[in-house]
């Protein structure tokens, strides 16, 4: 997987994933099981990769091809009996220049991995670790918190959790999400001037 070139991380910094959401049709936002458990917020091209239920070895042969910038997005089919994410491959991702990691499923070491300050979702931790024998795929389209994750799309978490622009849309999206967030940024200007919700929303 090559990052977009295209792709400006600065662009996406303080870019609510509740705002992105609501401009790309409210489809792009992961279920409330994944969660952010370390970290700030992260922005990135996904690097994707699919494994078996606590197996973690195909993640080991993704992280060592992602791109420095990437995301690392894991359909770890939602097991949560054991962690297929730890401290060490944290280290290694840091040092391979992966910004952060999404894990549909389990992960452990979370005192050591939030000393390190690296932005890791995931739906659980579980102290069990990983096994690794399953072959599984990276660099292909995949699902993650319900959500399908292409290589390339533009993967967002932050206090809320993580949302997914399609790379395609990535400009648009952009643009869009200014725009709204002005919009609401008059809507509270007005509600501190003295006008309702039901006003301003036109909900009579």
């Amino acid at each position: 997987m090559t990052s977009p070139v295209s792709f400006d991380p600065d662009a996406w910094k303080g870019i609510a994933t509740a705002n992105l959401s609501d401009v790309v049709g409210r489809m792009g936002a992961m279920d409330g099981g994944i969660r952010r458990l370390s970290g700030k917020q992260l922005a990135g091209p996904a690097h994707t990769v699919t494994t078996g239920i606590g197996d973690s070895s195909s993640i080991h042969r993704a992280l060592a091809d992602a791109e420095p910038g990437s995301v690392l997005v894991v359909d770890a089919q939602g097991g949560t009996a054991r962690a297929v994410w730890g401290a060490v491959m944290t280290v290694a991702a840091i040092e391979r220049g992966v910004v952060g990691v999404v894990i549909d499923g389990a992960v452990r070491d979370l005192d050591e991995i939030n000393s390190l300050e690296f932005a890791v979702y995931a739906r659980a931790t579980c102290p069990a670790g990983p096994h690794k024998g399953f072959r599984g795929v990276h660099g292909i389209p995949i699902q993650c918190g319900g959500v399908v994750v292409n290589p390339g799309d533009i993967v967002v978490g932050d206090a809320d959790g993580v949302t997914v622009v399609p790379a395609s849309d990535m400009s648009k999206v952009l643009s869009a999400v200014e725009s709204l967030a002005a919009q609401e940024r008059k809507w509270m200007g007005r509600i501190r001037s003295g006008e309702s919700t039901v006003d301003i929303l036109g909900l009579d």
